[in-house]
């Protein structure tokens, strides 16, 4: 999907969102790889996001550590799930503050209230539609 990027916005030093996604996947899997070595953890979480930062992708370091925050802090169980909900939220909202507090404010208010469930589309027709509408 980064040829159609370039050719609606130009060479405007951006990148499509997937390349923060997949660095934010990297981070993960490194994550669960040094899971017992923190300090290999933290630091390999950090130069993801460094890596982030100077690539130049679409939400920079930012978006590699709210992929990093979302699943530290998970959905939670049972009772817990309204204080998992508001710890994540907790530590995102400065990290969206970046790109517009009302945006943000929206943002965390709808992952506030998902409940976990899928949503309303169901079957693969409209499933692989918006698989290839979106890139």
């Amino acid at each position: 999907s980064e040829v159609p990027w370039y050719l609606l916005n130009g060479a405007d030093g951006t990148h499509n969102v997937m390349f923060t996604l997949a660095l934010g996947v990297s981070a993960l899997a490194v994550f669960e790889r040094l899971r017992e070595h923190r300090i290999l953890c933290c630091l390999s979480i950090l130069l993801t996001a460094w890596l982030a930062a100077w690539l130049e992708t679409d939400y920079e370091w930012r978006g590699v550590l709210l992929i990093v925050v979302f699943y530290l802090l998970g959905f939670g169980k049972g009772k817990f799930v309204t204080l998992h909900r508001m710890m994540q939220l907790l530590f995102a909202f400065p990290l969206m503050m970046h790109y517009g507090i009302i945006g943000a404010l929206l943002a965390c208010a709808l992952i506030f209230l998902y409940n976990g469930t899928r949503g309303f589309i169901h079957g693969n027709v409209a499933k692989y539609c918006f698989y290839a509408f979106y890139p």
